[in-house]
């Protein structure tokens, strides 16, 4: 959970339904919800509202909308808005900055759905059907962008080497193994030689062996890691009998 501090109130969200207090029910669309309603945002969070009413627009067919307020932030009641929790520097201000570090890219730590996220990943189940078991939304398209954008986080891919080492461990991926294979695609003549070296150093960087300071094998090769297959896993899991 995440506390919050506005006009001298403390104010608390609550990153996963385990958090939530017995007494509190949240309304599962927030575009539903009335005044001191505790609702669901669309990140997965569970948030209060604290404000609500209407503005005009200075143009536009429909100059009446609604507006929803919490303690991090101001949002229309619209079908098209996405509701998150992330801190804005304005709370008062529709669509403002959000602070620095409550930036989907500049979080540390991993909420809960994002921790079942990358179990999902892990199991090799597509990113965005990943989102879509993890965090409460329909919609596959936004699913997939916030998939994509989430896997490029250095938290989630963190999360997803440490989930992926007992599987490589079987199946004998280490640094020897990258190493040598290196080598050998260096000293062979084979017409493929960038596709193999591409390979090898997406599964270099999966396992932290490149320096962060220096290179950035995502940068270069213009891969992200998402998981082995079902299929593969599968091979890990039951290996073939030895005849």
């Amino acid at each position: 959970m995440r506390h919050y501090t506005v006009n001298n109130a403390q104010y608390v969200v609550y990153e996963s339904e385990d958090e939530l207090p017995p007494d509190v029910y949240p309304i599962k669309d927030w575009r539903n919800g009335g005044l001191f309603d505790w609702v669901l945002a669309d990140d997965g969070c569970f948030i209060q509202i604290l404000r609500k009413g209407t503005m005009t627009k200075p143009k536009g067919k429909v100059r009446q909308v609604a507006y929803i307020g919490t303690c991090t932030g101001t949002f229309i009641v619209s079908p098209k808005t996405k509701m998150d929790t992330s801190k804005r520097v304005n709370i008062y201000s529709l669509g403002g900055d959000v602070e620095r570090n409550q930036r989907l890219d500049d979080r540390e730590n991993l909420s809960t759905r994002e921790e079942l996220f990358v179990t999902y990943l892990a199991k090799g189940v597509d990113p965005r059907k990943a989102y879509l078991e993890a965090f409460p939304t329909n919609n596959p398209h936004y699913a997939g962008t916030r998939a994509g954008q989430l896997i490029k986080t250095a938290r989630v891919r963190s999360a997803m080497k440490e989930e992926l080492k007992p599987y490589m461990e079987q199946l004998g991926l280490d640094e020897n193994y990258v190493l040598s294979n290196i080598k050998e695609v260096i000293d062979s003549s084979d017409g493929k030689v960038a596709d193999k070296l591409k390979a090898l150093f997406k599964l270099a960087d999966i396992m932290d062996m490149e320096d962060k300071n220096t290179t950035q094998v995502t940068t270069m090769t213009g891969a992200v890691f998402q998981g082995f297959t079902p299929e593969k896993l599968e091979e890990v899991e039951r290996p073939k009998e030895i005849e």
